[in-house]
């Protein structure tokens, strides 16, 4: 900048009028807001060199460290173990790694190697260990050759409806925590309303015979109500809450489940989610036809239709439950040997919610918990495409993905809230 102002002073006559009693140092220097002597050096520089080019700058402070390709390996071969075994490191432990490799860093020295190599200390981005499990990694393949199953075409229009539902709650007369205040001024917590839960379903399906894609709530299929509402005339509640309650659905009015304010699992039982469920299930046969239904692995959904022997159970009655499903076993077994044989063996009492939605030839999977908002249908579609987008790209490229069979059947314990 300062050698092309130069230049073009030098060559503009009329500078010499109207700044007649500059130099064309100081000129330059009024015009770039610098000092005259950085002017009068840059230039000088320029003239000697005559190469257009200027004197490499030496540079001042520490020379930045590169550290060797086999530091770079150690380093991350380290850290990326220690992420997936859920292990905590620290600068002391890379420090004591490093000198049982034969490299003694300081401390500073290897803080500046590690921000070098892009690290930083922090929390990262957490997930819980059980995701790479081989349980739940094979647990989430099936599914999602189940969910790949279903697609046809490039454009993966799904051959079935896909149903997803759940559960959620709020609480009633929910606002923002913000308002106008004035300065350091309070402002009181109403507190919590009563909790409303809701139980609702979206459908993905094609429209038609062409192969667009059509989202929107399953009619009928939503239902609200605030679980701690008693029937009218009950001891501790007022009678003002007839209106209230004649909105509830008759199953959750008979459940008697005991009101919870703080987690609406408490509030939902599989009584109340069967009944729910074998209503939705009707309806979609019956505008829909066959479908898949995909649910998370929350307790009341995994409900078998009998009770499955446990630690709890008597030897007399384990062995009963044995020989009313066929299982052979020897007399000399133990009770804890045959409540192994009850684990691998469980499988062949299936869960209520299965066999209510066989009766409409629908099919059940269980997957990770579902979260839709449901005031927002016009982006079902593209939550839909999205999820399947990120399905692709996981049993792609994901090492732990690569490493499971094909033919992966599902394991003794589905029964239980897999973590995907």
């Amino acid at each position: 900048m300062i050698i092309n102002i130069h230049n073009y002073l030098l060559g503009d006559s009329s500078t010499s009028n109207d700044h007649h009693k500059l130099t064309l140092r100081k000129h330059i220097a009024e015009i770039l807001g610098v000092a005259e002597g950085t002017v009068g050096s840059v230039v000088s520089d320029w003239y000697n060199r005559s190469d257009d080019t200027f004197t490499p700058h030496k540079v001042l402070g520490r020379p930045k460290f590169q550290p060797d390709e086999n530091v770079s390996e150690l380093l991350r071969t380290k850290i990326l173990d220690a992420n997936k075994k859920a292990e905590q490191l620290s600068t002391v432990i890379l420090r004591q790694y490093f000198l049982e490799q034969g490299y003694n860093f300081s401390k500073w020295k290897l803080l500046r190697v590690l921000h070098r190599l892009g690290y930083y200390f922090g929390q990262g981005e957490r997930r819980n260990i059980l995701h790479e499990s081989p349980n739940n990694v094979a647990y989430r393949c099936h599914y999602l050759r189940f969910r790949f199953a279903n697609l046809k075409g490039k454009n993966d229009v799904p051959r079935r409806p896909e149903v997803f539902l759940d559960e959620s709650y709020c609480h009633l007369h929910h606002t923002s925590r913000n308002t106008w205040v004035p300065h350091q001024g309070v402002v009181l917590a109403p507190g919590h309303g009563p909790l409303v839960v809701i139980f609702g379903a979206i459908i993905v399906f094609r429209n038609g015979s062409s192969n667009k894609l059509h989202g929107e709530l399953v009619p009928n299929s939503v239902h609200i109500w605030d679980p701690t509402i008693k029937p009218p005339g009950n001891r501790g509640r007022k009678r003002n809450n007839a209106d209230e309650w004649d909105n509830i659905p008759d199953v959750v009015k008979d459940a008697n489940i005991m009101p919870n304010q703080v987690d609406y699992h408490g509030n939902f039982n599989a009584e109340i989610f069967e009944d729910l469920f074998s209503t939705l299930c009707k309806a979609l046969y019956e505008k829909y036809g066959p479908v898949n239904i995909h649910m998370d692995g929350a307790s009341y959904h995994k409900w078998r239709v009998e009770n499955i022997p446990t630690s709890n159970t008597k030897k007399q009655e384990i062995i009963d439950w044995l020989n009313a499903h066929n299982i052979v076993f020897s007399d000399e077994l133990r009770r804890p040997e045959l409540l192994e044989l009850v684990q691998m063996n469980k499988e062949k009492v299936t869960f209520a919610c299965v066999k209510i939605a066989k009766q409409y030839e629908h099919e059940v999977s269980f997957t990770l918990h579902i979260i839709v908002n449901f005031s927002q249908l016009k982006v079902i579609i593209g939550f839909w495409r999205r999820a399947l987008k990120n399905a692709k790209e996981y049993l792609e490229f994901d090492d732990n993905a690569q490493l499971m069979d094909e033919d992966f059947d599902e394991y003794d314990n589905s029964d239980e809230d897999c973590v995907i």
